[in-house]
């Protein structure tokens, strides 16, 4: 799993993790939700989150104007809840949207992480 996408930072969030909504996980894509400043700039980002020295490519959510980023972790499956985690946004993949109904924001989703793992993989 250490086939995380180098190159510059647009952004570094480092926090510990904490229960969100749990929306992400009932449509199917668990993250890891990590306080951070409202600031930041809202998207979808591919980038990595580094955890016990590992790096993971991830999809990075940052919603406006929100004190907290997800990070869905691809392929991983596990327990993060009060885990210290760095979380990196290299690149966006697009602006935050709203969705009229659950399937169309997994439906979209799925296509960030498809786009997401793209642009890691040519890293």
């Amino acid at each position: 799993m250490n086939n995380a996408r180098r190159g510059n930072a647009l952004f570094t969030v480092e926090g510990v993790t904490q229960r969100g909504t749990q929306k992400s996980t009932k449509l199917g894509y668990p993250s890891a939700n990590i306080p951070c400043p409202g600031s930041l700039p809202g998207g979808i980002y591919a980038g990595e989150v580094l955890w016990e020295g590992v790096a993971h490519p991830a999809a990075v959510y940052k919603e406006e104007r929100k004190g907290m980023l997800e990070a869905h972790i691809l392929d991983f499956s596990g327990d993060l809840y009060g885990e210290k985690l760095i979380v990196i946004a290299r690149e966006k993949v697009r602006g935050v949207k709203k969705f009229p109904n659950d399937r169309e924001l997994a439906a979209a989703i799925a296509q960030d992480i498809a786009d997401v793992r793209k642009l890691c993989s040519r890293g």
